[in-house]
């Protein structure tokens, strides 16, 4: 085997040659309509299995896709293993993508990815085909150079976007034969600063859907307004009450268990607040940040939970008049969580509070869509310490140690079911508009990406 050193100049000088074949590959993933929620869906979902299985088939590796549960969707599972005594690396990413509406808010068709000022406009691009392709592309130019210098595992997934169940199953029943010394999860981004980062928490999340019932048919506003319930405006007053004006959560217990951050990551946010409070109203187009008063703004986005409606339905919501009191009405409520946080006592604290708030002619039945526990994730590690060196080459910049403020809910069954110290990081920018009209992915990013991957490769297999 050539020098690990060897290996490492080739694999980047081949990734700087290559550079539109690599923007190619991404483009045409990013042409597979892989939404996972929508069921229409599912044949691009099992296409785009199928594209990235052929990849790493066409590297070396030995690939498969896994059903992992009856009616699932696939995992892609690549493993080459011909470096005995080296340590072993699990990348993790998913090849799902949120839906695209209001489809006509997007500048350029979500699926035609369209190339200008630097960036790559189409769903997926940044959450998350431009982060995992980045590593794909990696091992890609490491087989080229000879072969990577460690043992290496991809697991990439198609129910990220949905909260499945598929890949925790699988990692659980497969511990045994899953053996790593470190997961990278590159599923994250780069700071509001333009850093790469290290994740030391994840937030959790429990995702609500509450149904309300009132009249057994919808009915005419003018014959039966003031004497029929209407679950519109019960599920309107409902949600209003769940979080008062200043954002504090009312669900009772809802802060019991919350963690408190340390008082060195309070300082180094204190010093950024200013910064990052003009940075997000920028980025938002937000008038003004709203939060529980008291806390930072940036302890509010990763060390506080949070309850958000999500969506809402109900009645004539088509072009014209109908004035109906309608039979029923749905909305989407989800929490984030953090440390010390549980989502099932926070469940069951959650339904019994809606139900204090209904009306007596409406009914509230609440339906778990998903839940995951918050991570932490400790740094003080030899792979973190791998890839922040792999990141100060690639960028020449340091690493920033964030608390991120969504989920990746399969985190927690690879810290429980493998053991290993979990990496989580990610090249996506702060402004990606990732799960939004007109999401976009800086290509800079991408290459500079493929070569941080690349040598943090190479660094865990320094002795």
């Amino acid at each position: 085997m050539a020098t690990t050193h060897s290996l490492l100049e080739a694999a980047i000088a081949l990734a700087q040659t290559r550079r539109q074949a690599d923007l190619e590959d991404l483009l045409e993933e990013l042409r597979i309509p892989s939404i996972s929620t929508q069921s229409e869906s599912r044949d691009d979902c099992l296409r785009n299995a199928r594209w990235l299985r052929d990849r790493f088939s066409g590297m070396g590796m030995r690939a498969e896709i896994v059903e992992a549960l009856p009616g699932g969707l696939p995992i892609v599972v690549a493993g080459w293993n011909q470096r005995p005594g080296k340590p072993h690396l699990t990348i993790y990413g998913h090849y799902d993508v949120q839906p695209v509406d209001p489809v006509e808010e997007w500048t350029s068709p979500p699926f035609e990815p369209s190339v200008r000022d630097g960036q790559v406009w189409a769903r997926g691009a940044a959450d998350n085909k431009g982060n995992h392709m980045a590593a794909v592309k990696a091992a890609e130019h490491l087989f080229a150079a000879g072969g990577p210098p460690i043992n290496l595992r991809f697991i990439i997934e198609g129910e990220e976007e949905i909260t499945g169940t598929a890949l925790p199953h699988y990692l659980r029943n497969n511990a045994a034969q899953l053996a790593t010394d470190a997961v990278l999860i590159f599923d994250s981004g780069m700071d509001e600063d333009g850093n790469p980062t290290l994740a030391t928490a994840l937030r959790g999340i429990l995702y609500t859907e509450l149904q309300a019932r009132g009249p057994a048919v919808d009915l005419h506003s003018g014959s039966f307004g003031g004497v029929a319930p209407n679950p519109i405006n019960t599920l309107a007053r409902v949600i209003g009450e769940l979080k008062d004006r200043d954002g504090h959560v009312t669900v009772p217990g809802f802060y019991d268990a919350v963690r408190k951050p340390s008082p060195e990551e309070l300082a180094a946010w204190k010093a950024k607040e200013a910064s990052y409070v003009e940075t997000v109203k920028r980025m938002t187009g937000a008038r003004a940040l709203e939060g529980e008063p008291g806390y930072l703004a940036l302890e509010r986005a990763g060390s506080r939970p949070t309850l958000d409606a999500n969506g809402v339905i109900g009645g004539f919501t088509g072009k014209g008049a109908k004035t109906v009191i309608p039979a029923e009405a749905t909305a989407k409520v989800s929490m984030r969580l953090v440390p010390d946080q549980d989502w099932e006592s926070i469940l069951v604290a959650f339904e019994k509070h809606v139900q204090t708030l209904t009306t007596p002619g409406v009914e509230i039945t609440v339906e778990r869509l998903g839940s995951a526990p918050p991570v932490t994730c400790p740094v003080d590690h030899a792979p973190a310490r791998a890839l922040r060196a792999a990141y100060q080459r690639a960028f020449g910049k340091d690493t920033a140690l964030i608390r991120v403020g969504g989920s990746i809910p399969v985190a927690v069954d690879f810290k429980e079911a493998l053991g290993a110290p979990l990496v989580i990081s990610g090249i996506a920018q702060a402004d990606s508009a990732i799960h939004s009209p007109n999401e976009h992915f800086v290509i800079d990013n991408y290459h500079r990406g493929i070569e941080a991957i690349i040598r943090f490769i190479c660094e865990l297999a320094a002795p």
